[in-house]
């Protein structure tokens, strides 16, 4: 075990490609266990906004921001209430 310490210490190229040998196999290795999807399955049914507008008043917020927002998502489907 003293000798392969010892070689690999004088030989720096040698240790640096086998960790990435060793880094690229646990890599492969750990890409199989990840799962992507495009659309993840929510189970929260329920979604929140929190917008920060600094130096407006409340009139400001409700007309540039909020009330875009309701327009723009009025067709979503599947929204009951907003």
């Amino acid at each position: 075990m003293h000798r392969i310490i010892e070689w690999f210490t004088n030989n720096g190229v040698a240790a640096n490609i086998l960790m990435f040998a060793i880094l690229l196999t646990g890599g492969y290795l750990g890409l199989n266990k990840v799962v992507l999807r495009e659309w993840p399955d929510y189970l929260q049914r329920e979604i929140t906004v929190s917008v920060v507008y600094r130096g407006s008043t409340p009139a400001e917020v409700e007309e540039s921001i909020v009330m875009r927002l309701e327009e723009a998502l009025f067709d979503v489907a599947g929204i009951k209430e907003m």
